[in-house]
C-alpha cells in the first residue's frame, strides 16, 4: 500500500520514459466518466429532458473531473 501511496504523491504518472502530469489523467477519466454517463443517459431516453446535450457534457466533464481531482490530488 505504501508504493501506490508513493506512486501517487508524486506531480507527474511515470508511464516508462513518459511523464504524465496528473491534470491529463484526471481529465481523461473525468471525460471518459461523463462520456458513460450520457451514454447511459442515452439508451435509456433520459437525454430528451437535456436542454443542450454538448452543454450538458460539458458541465459532467468538468464535475466529474473536479471530483476526480479532490479525490486523488498528490
Amino acid at each position: 500500500m505504501s508504493l501506490i501511496a508513493l506512486a501517487l504523491n508524486q506531480p507527474e504518472l511515470r508511464v516508462m520514459d513518459f511523464l504524465f502530469p496528473w491534470n491529463v489523467v484526471i481529465g481523461f477519466l473525468g471525460f471518459i466518466s461523463a462520456w458513460l454517463v450520457v451514454a447511459l443517459m442515452e439508451s435509456t431516453g433520459l437525454v430528451r429532458h437535456v436542454w443542450h446535450l454538448p452543454l450538458f457534457f460539458l458541465g459532467l466533464f468538468v464535475l466529474f473531473s473536479s471530483l476526480i481531482g479532490i479525490a486523488f490530488s498528490p
